[in-house]
Formats: structure tokens, sequence, C-alpha cells
């Protein structure tokens, strides 16, 4: 086999491992113009990186209504479509803001497959001068930063500077005029094509940031003898993270967005480009998108450079407070209960009842209607079992659900219910009027359903007092939680709560 053969060859099993990758599987989706023209549309052209769940939804369900009034056939609801782009990775999913609603963002690799197909949908017409006279500069300006030859080095900055001098007394003689405005144009969908790559780059670095995390915790659990280098690093207060190219290069950059002099002159330089007539040859996105480049590219830094710092603490903390020695054993234990089971296993069928029952910690319920046969040999089986269809009971799967879930519904009513009477109630005047059904799990959602009116004015938090909650009588039970006040609205739209 040839040298190129086997090239071939490995690129070949490289591309083939990318294939499973969330932005191949994005590109290959059988409806996928009309996802990544959702996606798109929502996060891209809207200028929102982060959109609220309960807002998205409601923006999908707008845009599948326009599809399907287009002949598009789109069966499912927005909010199943979100949770299938979800589990494929075309979406993350992070908990909102002190107890708000949960944000959907693209993940890079949907970034990454949205460029793709912007690129084939607008392509560029020819090779620009722009690109080649930046390559030009950045492979000149490469050679001069590499050269270990300081004599070298210093000749050929006197050539650049006699370049800028004779440009300079060109310009005063008047023998240099500006650059046209197709050459402007050029340059600036240049700029704009470079810029409209930051966000997959951002959202590149919040994942690998964030899989490093994983992974020396990982590593940290895992390694049951000395400590390693990494938890060794870590008790010498050693920030581990930024030790990981994605670190250095990501606080290399952060550092050069926060120069306050730099950012000032680019945004200074923005607005002057703005002013300029070939502008107006942009559309009204590209030009919105040029004037919004500082403040979205400190906006985008900023959440990564949060997720770096969480992370970096998180991990530190996780070492110093010895948090490890508790995993170690956790997982110590799953280990052993798994050997035990692979042994037990090649002597007990796997299909004989044990006589124990383990309670799911969720309840997930669906359609018989949406499972379908499964044979090893591809086969179907020699003959079918009818079985009698049997009135669904709505109470016990209430139940069910009851078990593993916070029954909201019925906490709200609670509280609706305490407010008629008292006109304001805490948490604690709420479960003393409807004892707590599902125990603490009440507590916890009396908690959040507060935290989530605090934005309407529904409910307000009195700053730096608690008061002692009790969700059981034998053996009682008690927890101390914010004070977080319930009001009912007043006539005038207001509320009761000061």
């Amino acid at each position: 086999m040839s040298h190129t053969a086997a090239q071939i060859v490995q690129s070949a099993t490289r591309l083939r491992r990318l294939s499973d990758e969330s932005a191949w599987q994005l590109i290959r989706a059988q409806n996928a113009h009309l996802i990544l023209a959702i996606l798109r549309g929502n996060f891209v052209e809207s200028g929102e990186s982060r959109v609220g769940a309960p807002i998205l939804f409601e923006r999908v369900d707008d845009d599948l209504v326009a599809l399907r009034d287009a002949g598009y056939d789109l069966p499912q609801t927005a909010q199943q479509y979100c949770a299938s782009w979800l589990n494929q990775g075309f979406l993350e999913r992070r908990p909102g803001e002190t107890g708000g609603d949960e944000t959907y963002e693209l993940s890079s690799e949907a970034l990454a497959a949205i460029g793709i197909v912007s690129d084939l949908e607008t392509p560029p017409k020819s090779a620009t001068e722009s690109r080649l006279t930046t390559v030009m500069s950045q492979l000149d300006q490469l050679v001069i930063d590499t050269d270990e030859d300081t004599a070298s080095r210093v000749e050929a900055l006197e050539r650049d500077r006699d370049r800028i001098t004779a440009r300079i007394d060109a310009i005063r003689a008047g023998r240099s005029g500006t650059i046209d405005d197709r050459v402007a144009l050029e340059r600036v969908r240049d700029i704009l094509s470079l810029a409209d790559q930051l966000p997959a780059d951002f959202a590149r670095v919040r994942r690998e940031i964030e899989r490093l995390n994983i992974r020396f915790r990982k590593d940290i659990i895992e390694n049951e003898g000395g400590r390693g280098e990494v938890l060794e690093a870590l008790f010498r207060g050693v920030d581990v993270l930024a030790e990981q190219e994605a670190g250095r290069s990501f606080q290399a950059f952060y550092a050069l967005l926060t120069d306050l002099e730099r950012s000032s002159a680019l945004d200074a330089a923005i607005e002057t480009v703005l002013a300029r007539g070939f502008v107006g040859d942009l559309t009204p996105q590209q030009r919105e998108f040029l004037r919004d480049l500082v403040p979205s590219l400190g906006q985008r830094g900023g959440e990564v450079h949060d997720v770096y710092v969480s992370l970096s603490r998180s991990l530190r903390n996780f070492v110093q407070r010895r948090e490890f020695e508790e995993e170690r054993t956790v997982t110590r234990l799953l280990t052993n209960a798994q050997r035990r089971f692979g042994a037990l296993s090649e002597t007990v069928p796997l299909h004989r009842p044990t006589g124990f029952e383990l309670a799911l910690s969720q309840a997930r319920l669906s359609s018989v209607g949406q499972w379908a046969l499964f044979s090893d040999d591809g086969e179907r089986p020699a003959a079918l079992l009818e079985n009698v269809a049997h009135e669904i009971d709505l109470e016990q799967i209430r139940a069910i659900i009851r078990e593993s879930e916070i029954d909201m519904r019925e906490l709200q009513q609670n509280v609706s219910r305490t407010l008629e009477k008292t006109g304001v109630a805490s948490i604690s005047d709420v479960l003393t009027s409807f004892p707590a059904t599902q125990g603490f799990g009440s507590v916890v959602g009396l908690v959040y359903i507060a935290l989530q009116s605090r934005e309407s004015g529904a409910a307000i938090e009195i700053d730096g007092q608690t008061e002692v909650v009790q969700w059981n009588r034998e053996p009682a039970r008690f927890a101390r939680v914010p004070r977080l006040l319930f009001s009912a609205p007043t006539p005038e739209g207001g509320t009761n709560a000061r």
C-alpha cells in the first residue's frame, strides 16, 4: 500500500468518526432544510444567542404553523421537536438564572452546520483581493515573529517602516487616494465572514472546558492509588483548566476582549466604517451585525468566562473539601455491585423473578403504539399474542407520576386558595393550610413557585430573613427556607405584598 493510499484510509477513518458528530447528523437529517431554517431564524438571524424555553416553544410553534400552511408535514409539537433537537445535540439547555426558566442555545455543532449551509447558500463569487492580502500579511508577520536572528527581524521591521513612511508622504502629496467601494466592500464582507465564525468558537471552547472538567473529576475519582498529577496540582491551588490548550487560548482571547483601550478602538473603528458610503450596499442584517459586534463579543465572552471561573472554582472545592473521597466510595460500591451482577448473570437467567422491586426515580409513560418489535436476527416471531386492551385508570397514572414528580398544579392551587383567605402568605402559611402531600418535595415546589413568581411581582423575597417550615408531623421534619411571600393581585393590577 502506497504512502498516499495509507493516508486516504486514515482520512476515511477520521471522517467516518466525524459522521457521528451532531453537525454531520444535522446536515444529513431528513428535514435538514426545515430544522436549519428554524434554528438559524431563532438564534442567528434574531441576534439572540440564548432564548428562554417558553419563548422558544412559542416561536417554534409559530414557525411550524407557517411551514404547515406552506405544505410541509410536521406532526409534532414545538416542545417535542426541541426535545428531539436537544437529544441529537443540535441544542444545549442551560438552567435559568436565579431560578428562572431554562434557556436554550445552539450547540457548536449546530453553528458549524449552519455556517456550512450559509456558505453553500451564498458562496463568495470569486477569490477576493482582501483575503489574499490578509494571508500574505499574516505570513509576513509570522516570518518576522518567529525569526531568531535579531538583525534579520530589525531589517524586516525597517522595511515596513520605510513602506509606511513612503505611504504617508504620498498621502500628504496627494498622490494616494482612498480605495474604491468595490475593494472596501470585499474587505468588510471578509471581516463579517470571520466575525460570523466567532459564536461557534465560543460554543466550542465552552464545551471543551466543560469536557475537561468532567475528565478531571473522572480521573480523580478513578485514581485509587496516590493523589495523581491532577489531584496534586489542585491541592497546590493550581488552575488545571488554565493549563490546558482550551483554557490558555480562551484566557488570551478574553484578555484581548476585555482590554478597554483595544475594545474602545474597535468600537470607534466600527462606527467610522458604518459612516462610510459603501456600507449602504450591505444588507440591513449585516450592518446591524457589525454595529453590535463589540457588545455581542463581550456578552458571549463573558458567558464563557463565567462558566470557566465557576468550573475552575468548583473543581478546586471538589478536591480541597475532599468531596472526591465520597464520590470514590460511591463509585467503588457501584463497581462491586456491577461485578457481582456480572458473575450472577452467568448462572441465573436474567428473566427469572428476583422478588425485589426497584422504584424508578422518574415516571416514563408512553403509548404502546410508539413501541416497535425487536428481534436479534431481524426476523419476526412465529406467532404474536393478542392482549385485550384495558381502560386506562387516570387516577392510577396520576399517582405513578406523583411518586416521581412534584405536583406543581396542586401546589399552585394551594397557594391560590390560601391567598383567597389571607391576601399575603408565606410558604409556612401555605403548608399550615394544606399539608405537604409529597413531603419535602412539596416544600421544594413551593420555593420554586415563589422564585418564579418574583418576576411577575406575585411574590417577593425578604432579604436577610428566613423561616422554619414543617412538612411532617411524626416524625417531625423541619427545614429553614428564605422568607418568601406570595401576594394576591389587587383590582388595580398590583399586589398586596410590601
